[in-house]
């Protein structure tokens, strides 16, 4: 359902005076990891959020001749939350997005762990794919691109069971649909929420000093139940304007396999996501669509991507001459090709097929701000004649996390 900002303000109110009670019970210890961290024996709590301002600047040639020009600073994230442990068991964190007036979830989880390499977690989260599963606060570019778009493989519902060892994690779960969507309405033909299963696992057969290598493969099965159809559709690797790639609602159920990548040798790395998908379509139908994507990044002033081989994704960069300590910070560029591929689908005009070049720099002046700039020339390739569409996307953003 969905959460309205004074019942998530509300939410946070309650858990900060809990907070400050036991504070007031029990001496406590206070540590700094971005913000301050209280902590009283095995419990622990701590204040978390993310601010992203953009600016973006977009051009749109129509193949038709009905293009233009688009110049929009905005508020693409303002995030809240809150993470803490009970002991060494038990673990939760809950975190809210306010932006245009209103507030939806975002990570909302309680996690048990009965060893120190297995853990149980249910809530609303996120379980497939290297860079989706990453925080956008350690991914290479402003947006993740349409490898995540069209695969719609967002934050829901899940109960999931995951291990890991030294090198290598693997994951289960059960889900169901996103946690800000309307609760399903019972009617005559039911009303069941989206259900899938998915699986995950990850290994780094190379965790040097200077080299690592990640691989990585997920599976996912999803079906629409009484719900509306699955959607597929592409933006141009970024949050702003409108998608020109898209199935519009045909999809009953999908079935997809992806596979993932990640080399990192000092400075430079080199990462890489392939996925494909078949869908179920009413009257006994059958369509499927590949995607994938391919990036480079390198650090100028030295800095490693911090691959966190336990969890199976990115970290936080550690900066060697922060501005705050009377360095320059850290310099990194960057560049990044997608492809989405959905011309198997039959209807509509605009079920075409999308490619990109992205080109990025990023300033980091200490490891908790960002700042930074991409541009991105697209291609939407529609079957339609003159349903072309090209887009030029110039952003920047300002970041900062605590």
């Amino acid at each position: 359902m969905k959460i309205k900002t004074s019942l998530c303000a509300g939410a946070a109110l309650s858990v900060f005076v809990l907070a400050a009670g036991v504070a007031q019970a029990q001496e406590t210890t206070t540590s700094w990891k971005g913000a301050p961290q209280f902590q009283n024996d095995s419990l622990t709590f701590k204040v978390r959020g993310r601010v992203y301002q953009d600016f973006v600047h977009q051009e749109v040639d129509r193949e038709n001749g009905t293009g233009f020009e688009a110049n929009v600073t905005r508020l693409r994230t303002a995030r809240l939350g809150v993470e803490g442990t009970w002991n060494s068991n038990w673990a939760y964190k809950a975190e809210f997005t306010v932006a245009g007036g209103s507030a939806n979830w975002e990570d909302l989880i309680l996690e048990y762990k009965p060893t120190d390499n297995v853990s149980i977690m249910a809530g609303n989260f996120k379980t497939v794919s290297f860079e989706n599963i990453s925080s956008s606060r350690y991914t290479t570019f402003m947006e993740r691109g349409p490898f995540n778009d069209v695969l719609d493989i967002g934050r829901v519902m899940n109960v999931s069971v995951k291990a890991n060892g030294e090198n290598w994690t693997a994951a289960a779960s059960v889900s169901g649909d996103s946690l800000n969507n309307a609760d399903p309405t019972a009617t005559a033909t039911g009303g069941s929420e989206v259900f899938g299963v998915n699986g995950r696992a990850t290994w780094v057969p190379v965790n040097g000093d200077l080299d690592k290598l990640h691989v990585g493969v997920w599976a996912r099965y999803r079906d629409r139940q009484d719900q509306s159809n699955l959607t597929y559709q592409a933006r141009n690797n970024t949050n702003y304007g409108s998608r020109y790639i898209t199935t519009g609602a045909v999809g009953v159920a999908d079935r997809m396999i992806g596979l993932e990548g990640l080399y990192i040798h000092g400075p430079f790395s080199v990462q890489a996501e392939w996925a494909t998908a078949d869908v179920d379509r009413l009257a006994d139908v059958s369509s499927d669509f590949s995607t994938y994507y391919v990036a480079g990044s390198w650090f100028v002033t030295g800095e490693m991507r911090n691959l966190d081989v336990k969890k199976g994704e990115l970290g936080r960069t550690k900066i060697l001459n922060p501005l705050t300590s009377g360095g320059f910070g850290a310099l990194e560029l960057a560049v990044r090709y997608d492809n989405v591929d959905l011309t198997d689908f039959n209807i509509p005009a605009t079920a075409g097929e999308y490619s990109a070049w992205t080109v990025g720099a990023n300033w980091y002046p200490h490891p908790y701000v960002r700042f930074m700039a991409n541009y991105s020339k697209s291609e939407n390739d529609n079957k339609a004649i003159g349903a072309d569409v090209d887009v030029d996307t110039l952003q920047f953003r300002a970041q900062f996390d605590f």
